[in-house]
């Protein structure tokens, strides 16, 4: 099983390529209908203006080791259903966004290589140049 990071946009093209999205937001877009992830989710405060990002980031690692990095792969592992596993939020990969932050828990606790997830049709490859 492989875990990857993704938004909502691209669960047409995850399912595509047999990628479990399970959204890991507080609340699911309409037209979703697949596996949600509660337990790491950012809390309603954390998503309201009145909470700067230094605070979010303190408060969201505070949920991910109260959580415990063994206990998150439990349930990943579980909600997977032995495919590779999208975790998916709103935000596009360039903007902050507590999937990143949560891979990176579990890249460092768990050495899991969680990476965001790339079509390889929408990879450009420069061409060599000799000059």
């Amino acid at each position: 099983m492989r875990i990857y990071t993704s938004y909502f946009g691209k669960i047409k093209k995850l399912r595509e390529r047999n990628i479990e999205p399970v959204s890991i937001s507080r609340w699911k877009p309409k037209f979703y209908e697949g596996k949600m992830m509660l337990s790491v989710a950012p809390t309603p405060y954390m998503l309201s203006e009145s909470c700067s990002r230094e605070e979010y980031i303190r408060l969201y690692k505070k949920i991910l080791e109260n959580r415990g990095a063994g206990n998150i792969f439990q349930e990943i592992k579980s909600l997977s259903g032995g495919k590779d596993i999208a975790l998916c939020c709103y935000e596009t990969p360039e903007k902050f966004c507590h999937r990143h932050l949560l891979a990176d828990f579990l890249n460092t606790e768990l050495n899991l290589g969680v990476n965001e997830f790339e079509d390889e049709k929408e990879v450009k490859i420069e061409e060599p140049t000799l000059f």
